[in-house]
């Protein structure tokens, strides 16, 4: 959580800081890690991209009124983010794109990428309708 995240970094750097400390092993992959979190008021560009594209939710969201040790419940489907176990709303916000979610499920932008080609054409050529659980 930031006011400002991302800027004046190497951003595979920084990602890969915030990834070793909220993200999760990558299987068969040493000193790796993926998924994970980043809310800020507002993330650089090119630190949200590369968040993205290793499979971590970068929300950008009002952090003025979340304090250290605060623990909060994020409804990235609602877009609000509450007091833990409570219906408190601390502040709200709106995915930057529809396929963000797509993404964290795929294990980032890339992976679902690939993951939705591959899908497209084994469809095609097992004559099966074309799959839409991805946005």
């Amino acid at each position: 959580v930031g006011d400002v995240v991302g800027t004046g970094s190497s951003r595979k750097s920084a990602t890969n800081s915030v990834l070793w400390f909220f993200g999760d092993d990558v299987p068969y992959v040493p000193n790796k890690r993926a998924g994970g979190f980043c809310f800020g008021t507002k993330i650089a560009p090119i630190f949200y991209n590369t968040m993205e594209d290793a499979g971590a939710l970068p929300i950008e969201f009002d952090v003025s009124n979340i304090n250290m040790g605060d623990v909060i419940d994020v409804y990235p489907y609602e877009g609000k983010v509450c007091k833990h176990d409570s219906d408190e709303v601390i502040t709200t916000f709106e995915m930057k794109t529809p396929v963000l979610l797509d993404e964290v499920r795929a294990g980032g932008r890339i992976p679902l990428i690939i993951g939705r080609g591959l899908t497209s054409k084994a469809r095609a050529e097992l004559g099966l309708p074309a799959f839409d659980l991805f946005k």
